[in-house]
């Protein structure tokens, strides 16, 4: 019986290390790629899910930093080509981190993430609202009620950031919101006050939007809208008040080929999705309206 214990904590022992040792390899390549080196930190990860293809970490690290290199692909180098190759590889990779375990809500969010910035954003908030019944937290909250605030409904983006705050949602997340809801609403004055906050208290809050992070810290409150504006994952949605700072909006900038090409990797991605689903009623995880094809 003691030998048995033994082996078994033996196991258990090796189990460990080799989860911490997955979780270093993932760490260091999401550092390198925070530190400007995404084929470095894709190379790493691809490495990574040689060795493990079955880790649902490796899938969602990799997915995510695939789709900053499209990102960047598109808005920088205006290389269509590579953004459409890595934005199927991001998608490919988020689903099939939802295939080995379809209660993860990261997959979600990351692929509602890409639905903002592809312009589409009731699906972006059926994604949230997907990922918010796998994993409630108040950050799920706050989530949704940034896009309720894209979408010029800012009663609902006031409601479900209070939501998120009463469930636990970090302050500088709501904060955040409710820069950009003061923002959308004309109130430049209590928009300025909450960045001045929201810089002092939180300032990671203000390092990216849409997942690309920002070339430099945003020092005042014009500064932060100059970047928004010009972002095709936040400009289209704040026209107004970009107008109003006389800011430009930067739109994506995609061709009608790249575009279909776009929809051809969204339709298998429902694919998938679909059939992974249908396997699961128990989580009710919407990827269709009721009766659409």
């Amino acid at each position: 019986m003691t030998r048995t214990i033994s082996a078994l904590l033996a196991v258990a022992l090796l189990f460990a290390l080799s989860a911490c040792a997955q979780q270093d390899a993932i760490g260091r390549a999401m550092a390198r790629g925070e530190a400007g080196d995404l084929e470095g930190a894709r190379t790493e990860l691809e490495r990574e899910r040689e060795l493990r293809p079955e880790s649902v970490d490796v899938h969602v690290a990799l997915g995510e930093t695939c789709y900053r290199i499209a990102r960047e692909a598109l808005d920088r180098d205006r290389d269509e080509a590579r953004y459409l190759s890595y934005l199927e590889q991001s998608v490919s990779e988020f689903v099939t981190a939802l295939e080995l375990d379809p209660r993860d809500q990261r997959p979600h969010f990351y692929l509602a993430v890409m639905d903002a910035y592809r312009g589409d954003l009731r699906r972006t908030l059926r994604g949230l609202n997907n990922a918010r019944r796998l994993q409630p937290t108040g950050v799920a909250y706050t989530n949704i009620a940034e896009v309720y605030v894209y979408l010029g409904k800012l009663r609902q983006a006031r409601e479900w950031n209070d939501l998120g705050l009463k469930k636990g949602a970090p302050y500088g997340a709501a904060l955040f919101n409710d820069m950009l809801i003061a923002w959308r609403d004309d109130d430049l004055d209590e928009a300025r006050l909450l960045f001045s906050d929201l810089r002092r208290t939180d300032p990671a809050m203000l390092a990216t939007i849409n997942m690309v992070r920002l070339p430099e810290a945003p020092r005042r409150f014009e500064d932060f809208a100059g970047y928004c504006c010009s972002s095709p994952a936040c400009g289209p949605y704040m026209k107004e008040p970009c107008q109003a700072l006389e800011l430009a909006v930067g739109e994506r900038e995609i061709s009608n080929e790249a575009l279909r090409k776009e929809l051809r990797i969204e339709m298998e991605k429902r694919r998938r999705l679909q059939k992974v689903y249908e396997q699961r009623k128990d989580l009710e995880i919407e990827i269709e309206d009721e009766g659409s094809g």
